[in-house]
């Protein structure tokens, strides 16, 4: 299949082509078309309808693709679809003529029959999809380490409810979505692997632990879980350990970590020490677990070099501890501590891939600004399979073996026969397009 039968002019042109494979994205697009029309089934429709389902998705998915409007892509496939079509267009008397494509407002339509629910329902399929497939041709292994931070959405509404939070980082409002976002990492590929929306004064803990529960009974094995000081809970990192898996994360600033940090200055303690972290005293369910504590220098600082300075005298106490940081592990170190400690520092610096794939997540579109918790879901959900399939087209392109290479793209088209000839192709019966 050429890329011109995928991405037609308009769409063509628009900087997306080093972005997406084609088989591949063909197979995306299907799940992904299923899974929705699906969910949305036992709705209603009129019986004089002119497109169907796919026609809708397409429109919003070509607009995730090229990073523009609803209405703008809408536009241009309409114009596209126009010129490829034998014959007259059907005029009505007002001057209008028929559209081959949805209107935006048609498509806006459509997408806000989806809630929230049938949205997370729908991620579970399409994401559950890539990982089977990633793990079946050999471009991820079963054990993963599993990346686990926050970002927030804008809010340009006027809702006031407990899934539109307060916010005073954000440009031009004070309002956000909150969404929780797990990401796995192996064999040197990082996919999007689930997503919730967190309400206000919803506890994150059960929601981890829920998604971590999933991903063993998917068939994965937890390796490290990379996470920020702000699911620092005993609770967690206990669950966590029980699942076998093993937490780094790094200490909050309290009283011991200080002293800590102070004692291995001053020569005192080894730079790996135990630390016994444990809920509020006189709690009902009190809890505590023994962790590890390392001592690390922050970046552009050497630890050595640190303590070095501090004994000395060149720097004080204050400016040694705000060249350290100390990261927990749930994991037993081994005999050489310091060359442990190093290499588990630079297991956490991986957790920045995470965040660098927010700002892809970013760049691939703009901000969906729609009053639906449903529509901005999927159009979450559209990104992160496009970033799952970006990747793991760059595995595919990396791959030192050209045969395998060349049967991953033969089983994909063979599993999508019906999408072949055209992505934009819509039923000829419907719409007359040849």
């Amino acid at each position: 299949m050429t890329l011109h039968e995928i991405f037609p002019s308009p769409i063509k042109g628009s900087g997306i082509k080093a972005l997406l494979s084609d088989e591949y994205m063909l197979a995306c697009f299907k799940k992904f078309r299923d899974a929705v029309v699906s969910q949305i089934s036992y709705f209603k429709r009129a019986k004089n309808r002119i497109h169907e389902d796919s026609a809708f998705l397409k429109v919003f998915f070509f607009s995730e693709m090229s990073g523009r409007s609803i209405h703008e892509t809408s536009e241009a496939l309409n114009e596209y679809l126009k010129r490829c079509r034998r014959g007259k267009v059907k005029s009505f008397s007002d001057g209008r003529k028929r559209r081959m494509i949805p209107h935006q407002t048609s498509v806006n339509k459509f997408l806000r029959k989806i809630s929230l629910e049938k949205a997370r329902k729908i991620l579970r399929e399409c994401l559950d999809a890539q990982l089977n497939e990633a793990l079946e041709h050999g471009l991820i292994s079963r054990k993963v380490n599993v990346l686990i931070d926050l970002t927030e959405h804008p809010y340009y509404g006027k809702r006031e409810d407990a899934l539109i939070k307060g916010t005073t980082r954000q440009k031009g409002t004070r309002k956000m979505r909150h969404y929780l976002v797990f990401s796995i990492l192996s064999r040197g590929v990082h996919l999007f692997a689930g997503l919730e929306q967190v309400a206000k004064g919803e506890s994150k803990i059960p929601v981890i632990i829920k998604f971590l529960s999933y991903l063993l009974e998917l068939g994965f094995e937890l390796n490290h879980v990379l996470m920020d000081r702000e699911f620092y809970r005993v609770a967690l990192i206990k669950a966590i350990k029980d699942m076998k898996g093993r937490v780094i994360i790094p200490a909050k600033n309290y009283r011991k970590i200080r002293a800590a940090i102070e004692s291995y200055l001053k020569g005192k303690k080894k730079r790996v020490s135990i630390h016994v972290i444990s809920t509020a005293l006189g709690g009902k369910n009190q809890q505590s677990q023994v962790v590890y504590l390392m001592i690390n220098a922050k970046r552009g600082h050497s630890l050595r070099e640190v303590k070095r300075a501090f004994l000395s005298g060149e720097i004080t106490l204050e400016e040694a501890r705000s060249k350290t940081f100390a990261l927990l592990t749930t994991e037993r170190p081994k005999s050489n501590t310091s060359s442990w400690a190093s290499k588990k520092r630079m297991i956490y610096r991986k957790r920045w891939q995470i965040e660098t794939a927010f700002s892809d997540l970013n760049r691939i579109n703009r901000y969906c600004k729609s009053s639906s918790d449903g529509v901005h879901y999927i159009d979450m959900l559209a990104r992160m399979l496009l970033y799952n399939s970006w990747k793991l087209n760059q595995k595919y392109l990396s791959s030192s073996s050209k045969k395998s290479f060349r049967k991953i793209n033969w089983t994909l088209r063979k599993n999508n026969d019906c999408l072949v000839g055209s992505f934009l192709s819509i039923e000829k019966k419907s719409l007359g397009v040849v």
